[in-house]
C-alpha cells in the first residue's frame, strides 16, 4: 500500500531518491509536484518573465534530479531547491544584462481590480516600485514575506549573515514605502 504523499517527509522522499530505480523517480515527482509552485513563484518574481522563469523552474528540477545523489541527508530540501533556482536566476539576470532583449511592441491591458482591493493605479505603481529595488533588497523580501524563509534559511541560501538580511529587508521595505507614496508621473 502506497503512502499519500502528504505523510511521507522530505527527507524519507529524497532517501527514496538517492537509490534509484522507479521508486526514485515516484519519490522525486513528489517532491516537484511539492515543491514546484514555491520554485515558481520565486522564478516568476526575480525574472518577470513568464517564459524565463517557466524554463528555470524546469532547469531547476532536472539539475536537481540530476545531482540527487550529491543531496546530503539532513539538509533542508526547500533550501537546496531554492538555491539552484537562485543560481539560475541570477545567470539568466546576468545574462540579460549582457544581452538586453528589444523593446515591446504595445502594453498589455492590465487586468480589472478586485472588488474592494487596491486600485489599477496602485498596484501598476507597487509592481513597479518592487521592479526598482536592487536585486538584493527584492530578493530577500520575495523569500522572507512571499515563501515565508526564516532568516536562517536565507542566510544559507544566500551566504549572507541575518543582520546583513534583516537590514536589507528593512530598507526594502522603508523604499517601497517611499516610492509608492510618489505621486504617479
Amino acid at each position: 500500500m502506497t503512502e499519500p504523499s502528504g505523510d511521507v517527509s522530505d527527507h524519507e522522499l529524497c532517501r527514496r531518491a538517492r537509490r534509484g530505480g522507479e521508486e526514485a523517480r515516484a519519490a522525486f515527482a513528489l517532491l516537484v509536484a511539492r515543491y514546484q509552485p514555491t520554485v515558481s513563484r520565486y522564478a516568476a518574481r526575480h525574472l518577470r518573465d513568464p517564459a524565463e522563469a517557466e524554463d528555470v523552474v524546469q532547469e531547476t528540477f532536472l539539475r536537481a534530479w540530476s545531482q540527487i545523489a550529491r543531496f546530503r541527508p539532513g539538509t533542508n530540501f526547500p533550501a537546496w531547491i531554492l538555491a539552484i533556482a537562485r543560481f539560475l536566476c541570477l545567470a539568466r539576470l546576468q545574462d540579460a544584462r549582457r544581452h538586453p532583449p528589444p523593446a515591446p511592441l504595445g502594453e498589455a491591458e492590465a487586468p480589472p481590480a478586485p472588488p474592494g482591493g487596491p486600485s489599477r493605479e496602485d498596484r501598476e505603481r507597487l509592481r513597479k516600485a518592487y521592479a526598482a529595488l536592487p536585486f538584493p533588497q527584492r530578493e530577500v523580501l520575495s523569500l522572507r514575506l512571499f515563501d515565508g524563509l526564516s532568516y536562517r534559511e536565507i542566510a544559507r541560501l544566500t551566504g549572507q549573515s541575518e543582520v546583513t538580511l534583516r537590514s536589507r529587508l528593512h530598507d526594502a521595505l522603508v523604499r517601497l514605502q517611499g516610492l509608492c507614496r510618489e505621486p504617479p508621473p
